[in-house]
């Protein structure tokens, strides 16, 4: 049994990660590591928001329609994102072989520019 458990673990597909950074009353910062050939659940951005890129690559994004877009995240380079639209929702897709990391900052709604 402790070996079928070991062969499962060994197998089982990597998942994204999303590791908190900080949160303060005006900002949240995380961490996403997005594995090759991994994609997020669907869920939408309402504030505005700086991502940026750790591990650079091509990262997906696929609205409910399923209407795609790329977006190429260079290392070491900052983004600036404003909100999605009422009602819009996508999830993050990467179908590339190579893992992508990003950081980012929302603004708390509210808070003061930094």
């Amino acid at each position: 049994m402790r070996v079928m458990l070991l062969l499962v673990m060994m197998f089982q597909a990597p998942a994204m990660t999303r590791v908190p950074q900080f949160e303060n009353d005006r900002a949240v910062s995380w961490k996403s590591v997005i594995p090759p050939h991994t994609e997020s659940t669907l869920h939408r951005h309402d504030r505005f928001r700086t991502v940026i890129g750790i591990v650079g690559g091509d990262l997906t994004t696929m609205d409910a329609a399923g209407k795609k877009t790329v977006t190429h995240y260079e290392t070491g380079k900052a983004y600036w994102q404003e909100p999605m639209p009422p009602g819009a929702m996508h999830k993050d897709v990467n179908d590339t072989g190579q893992t992508v990391a990003l950081g980012g900052v929302d603004q708390e709604e509210g808070g003061a520019p930094v």
